[in-house]
């Protein structure tokens, strides 16, 4: 299970790195950045996750060595209603907010500045606040308000047993609000109702391709080597391959997912992942990557091939 130390197992081997081809401009959408020897060092790596979420990913990775592309294949676009509203006048009526993504906390967090600016999140009693998550958490606490519980497990499981016991076994009658992606699984309000608790569901935000991303990225899964593709959210996964197209043989890569329920998804699509971290964070995938890459040789010092390689 997927357990963070303080509350989303690298994968061994790799592929060799082909020449690069002639520089070509990199597509439009598209950036590179080459730094010094470093364990990275001759490594083409592909971002999929939006820029404003990848920055310290990009960081990390820049800093062991990696040529680092980005190719945002989820662009965040809020949705305003009429539900969201209500539940932000009545904010108080509910026992517990609980927050899936960095995302529906900027979102909603915002709203609710907007709606109620006399609120004041340091003062708030009630509703509790669940954060999925080290980096949900943090971002909560960036706007103020205070996080009762970040389950150590990340997935609908670890979640709804460490708020059974924090509600000391009893979830009949609990009021939540999950504001979240409109795409996003089922399983915990599913879980959460079959338990008892009374779930407003409410989408505040789409996971949609950014218009561009199709062209920039099939001019570079074509004109150049890339060593590993990364992804972060099932959506960055479904975007993906909706923007490479159907001609494209995705199988060819290697990928990295952040946890199993995104590695799950990119193996519906038959595409190779070869690395995910024991613990579900960015920070952890960065650390994943190198060591998949400085674990590229056998117990004789040499470089595997592709038919050595081991894969998740």
């Amino acid at each position: 299970m997927g357990r963070s130390p303080v509350v989303d197992e690298a994968g061994r081997g790799g592929r060799q790195s082909s020449p690069l081809p002639r520089r070509r401009p990199y597509p439009q959408g598209a950036t590179a950045v080459t730094t010094a020897a470093k364990p990275l060092e001759g490594r083409t790596i592909l971002i999929t996750r939006t820029k404003s979420q990848s920055t310290e990913f990009r960081r990390r990775l820049e800093a062991a060595g990696a040529r680092v592309l980005e190719v945002p294949a989820i662009e965040i676009r809020p949705r305003m209603s009429p539900q969201l509203d209500d539940a932000i006048d009545r904010f108080e009526d509910y026992d517990w907010l609980f927050f899936t993504s960095a995302n529906a906390v900027e979102i909603f967090a915002d709203r609710i500045a907007h709606l109620r600016p006399d609120f004041r999140p340091g003062d708030l009693k009630r509703p509790r606040l669940c954060a999925i998550g080290p980096a949900t958490s943090q971002k909560i606490q960036d706007y103020g308000y205070p996080v009762s519980l970040v389950p150590a497990v990340f997935q609908a499981e670890g979640v709804i047993e460490e708020l059974t016991r924090y509600q000391a076994g009893q979830l009949e009658g609990v009021k939540i609000l999950l504001p979240r992606a409109a795409q996003a699984r089922e399983i915990l309000p599913q879980e959460l109702r079959r338990r008892g608790a009374v779930v407003d569901l409410i989408p505040v935000y789409d996971t949609v391709l950014p218009d561009r991303t199709a062209n920039t990225l099939g001019q570079l899964l074509r004109d150049v080597s890339i060593d590993l593709i990364t992804f972060t959210s099932s959506s960055t996964v479904h975007n993906f391959v909706q923007a490479a197209g159907p001609e494209a043989n995705l199988s060819s890569w290697s990928y990295a997912a952040i946890g199993p329920i995104t590695a799950a998804t990119a193996k519906e699509y038959g595409l190779p992942i070869a690395v995910m971290p024991g613990n579900w964070t960015v920070p952890d995938l960065a650390q994943a990557i190198v060591e998949y890459f400085t674990k590229d040789t056998d117990e004789h010092g040499r470089t595997r091939t592709d038919t050595d390689k081991h894969r998740l």
